[in-house]
């Protein structure tokens, strides 16, 4: 490979867990607190209070990857106590009883593949190709699950409406607490857009022709790179933003964020979003090339050589999406409980 491999200083900006969570605690609490900070005096963040009670979006934000800890395969029970921080405060009778009581709801709903992750699983991503502009629901690595529409079934709770399937959101604290995480997710680029490719490391696109299902590098995860894998480095923010050092200089930021067409409906706002994630996936792979496939238990995997500068890359793409990511929280909220 001619593109020289980023240095081990990469390994700074990863610290994930082996189930990597977008954004990891810190980034998604940020985007709960930029969103919190922008409804502060409205009615949608009065109506946020009393549908948190004692928590907010900002500690409730990590909930949708705490419920990750429940196996199904060892009858439903809790596995993960202690491991994460973020999740010590859902380590209670009742906050377990919470989590077992959603992932039973949500382990085998959609029909999941042999080879499919349980299905809350499958709400937090999409796998678009890169040879597309837009996110259509239709193309490979899209379903009536992925990430687009469990935020429009996050939405139809909030409004009163019925939720589509395969969804199954028991409330609207729970559905909130669930579009705060799954809004952050969506602006995660590698939890919309993925690179597909052949053995030999070219990029094909999995909707022109017979889809090989050993193409798909599942949004980074089967990229390996010095570092681990790209989705990881990617899933992990700066260490300037962590621990919210800089929630109010995002949040500024966030206030001029535009916000949509006023002719562009709310279900829409999710396949738009979707289209930005696209769009930064692009960004992020630019420059990159790839080795052959090496098979493995879990399918096939690539090596990744990163360009130069690509930290640089990183921390700008980062940035600009958990601004947005907080700027849109807010005004979806917004929209479904205007002033």
């Amino acid at each position: 490979m001619k593109t020289p491999l980023i240095a081990l200083m990469l390994l700074s900006f990863l610290s994930a867990p082996a189930t990597s969570f977008a954004w990891g605690a810190d980034g998604h609490q940020t985007v709960g607190a930029i969103a919190e900070a922008m409804l502060a005096g409205s009615k949608a963040g009065q109506k946020v209070k009393t549908l948190m009670g004692d928590s907010s979006l900002e500690k409730m934000s990590v909930w949708g990857d705490c419920v990750k800890g429940v196996s199904p395969e060892k009858e439903f029970s809790y596995t993960s106590a202690g491991k994460y921080p973020e999740c010590v405060s859902f380590e209670n009778a009742a906050g377990i009883a919470a989590m077992v009581d959603y992932v039973k709801r949500n382990h085998s709903n959609c029909n999941p593949a042999f080879d499919e992750e349980s299905c809350h699983k499958q709400y937090h991503y999409a796998d678009v190709s890169l040879a597309h502009d837009h996110y259509k629901t239709g193309f490979v690595g899209t379903s009536d699950h992925d990430i687009v529409n469990a935020i429009r079934a996050a939405v139809s709770v909030l409004q009163g409406k019925p939720q589509a399937k395969p969804f199954q959101f028991k409330d609207e604290r729970e559905a909130l607490a669930l579009l705060t995480h799954y809004v952050g997710d969506i602006h995660q680029p590698l939890h919309v857009g993925s690179i597909f490719l052949d053995a030999n490391g070219k990029i094909v696109n999995p909707d022109a022709g017979e889809y090989d299902r050993g193409s798909n590098t599942v949004g980074g995860n089967a990229l390996q790179c010095p570092c681990g894998t790209l989705h990881a480095l990617w899933d992990d923010i700066p260490q300037q933003f962590k621990r919210g050092r800089m929630n109010e200089a995002l949040t500024k930021k966030a206030k001029m964020v535009a916000k949509p067409d006023a002719s562009t409906s709310i279900e829409q706002w999710p396949a738009v979003w979707a289209d930005g994630a696209i769009a930064d996936a692009k960004t992020l792979f630019a420059g990159t090339q790839f080795s052959k496939s090496t098979p493995n238990q879990r399918g096939n995997s690539w090596s990744i050589a990163l360009p130069l500068e690509y930290e640089k890359t990183m921390f700008t793409v980062k940035e600009d999406a958990l601004t947005k990511a907080g700027a849109h929280l807010a005004q979806l909220l917004q929209a479904i409980w205007p002033d």
